[in-house]
């Protein structure tokens, strides 16, 4: 597993036994096979202090072949109560925005950076995005998302440091042969009417983005006499991209 975005801390000596179990726990998060058994650890998790303060963690959910993985940066009181993403006011305004789209719950995967609610709804210390960030990682590679949608300036500065949403929103980077495309949050978008028209007029460019990843995909299963030709009829070179991730399973996705 790599580090979250934000990078690891120094460790000190009197962490050295905690560090030691902690990666051994990452290899095994690793290890998982399915979304199921993420989920199942996720819920009898205690590798940080937020297990000592949630009702429920909540894993995530949705389609386990998803072209479009939203990611938001934690559960609030309502996910916590009921152990799923996304179901209150923010969640029925995604809802009616994914049908826009047109798109259901149920065609995506919805989940966030940390699994367990911060006390208060405060944003998550990086010792807890570090806890939660293997679990993230584990679901991104089983899932194999064509898009990552994160919802809200925390979860897009997961993937995209050092930027502002007001720059990046409805805008496709790649990060690791997925398409970023950040969005601002729907919770945000209920206060403000502006916001709101910005987060529909965004989400429709979606399958533009999930297109993008496609032709990604296509061009990299080309042979090499094959990406000779196709440079040779295009001057422009195609764009660097960081280390790839296996998506070839579901490369034939839309939604």
């Amino acid at each position: 597993m790599t580090e979250p975005p934000n990078g690891p801390e120094r460790a000190s000596p009197k962490s050295a036994t905690r560090d030691a179990n902690s990666a051994a726990s990452d290899e095994y998060i690793g290890r998982l096979s399915s979304i199921e058994e993420i989920a199942a650890a996720v819920r009898s998790c205690t590798r940080c202090g937020l297990a000592e303060t949630r009702i429920n963690a909540v894993p995530g959910e949705g389609s386990d072949s998803p072209s479009i993985l939203f990611i938001g940066e934690g559960p609030g009181a309502n996910e916590d109560e009921q152990g799923r993403t996304f179901v209150g006011r923010a969640g029925k305004l995604l809802d009616e925005l994914l049908g826009a789209v047109p798109l259901l719950r149920s065609d995506v995967f919805i989940t966030n950076v940390v699994k367990c609610r911060p006390p208060g709804n405060r944003d998550p210390l990086p010792k807890e995005v570090r806890a939660c960030w293997p679990y993230l990682e584990a679901q991104i590679s089983l899932l194999k998302p064509h898009v990552i949608a994160t919802l809200g300036r925390h979860a897009m500065n997961r993937f995209l440091t050092n930027t502002r949403i007001s720059d990046q929103h409805g805008r496709a980077t790649v990060w690791r042969d997925i398409v970023i495309f950040p969005l601002y949050h729907p919770a945000a978008a209920l206060r403000s009417t502006t916001l709101r028209q910005t987060l529909e007029n965004d989400i429709r460019g979606l399958p533009a983005a999930v297109l993008q990843s496609l032709e990604m995909s296509a061009t990299r299963s080309q042979t090499p006499s094959e990406i000779d030709v196709s440079i040779a009829n295009d001057p422009i070179p195609p764009a660097s991209t960081e280390p790839s991730v296996d998506d070839e399973a579901n490369k034939n996705r839309l939604f």
